[in-house]
């Protein structure tokens, strides 16, 4: 893989994280830890589904990726998850 797309899912990872700590945090989840690493998963899952489909997105990083659709991704997925497991 190209350095450039490895570091552009560090990127969407981190921010996804962000949006699932949000997410998790709005959910009533106690233990975060698990929402952020969701929120990552469902980061990097928004921002590729994103790129593939052709969406237009902000703040993209690497070769397309959308740092808000990795956002917008985590927050959900950490969100329903969190809000499911209570």
């Amino acid at each position: 893989m190209d350095p450039e797309i490895i570091q552009a899912f560090v990127t969407i990872a981190f921010v996804g994280g962000f949006g699932g700590l949000i997410g998790g945090f709005f959910g009533g989840k106690t233990r975060l830890l698990g929402a952020i690493l969701l929120g990552m998963i469902g980061g990097i899952s928004a921002s590729a589904i994103a790129r593939i489909a052709g969406f237009p997105g902000g703040f993209t990083v690497g070769d397309g990726f959308s740092l808000l659709w990795s956002l917008g991704g985590g927050l959900v997925l950490g969100f329903v998850i969190s809000r499911s497991t209570v």
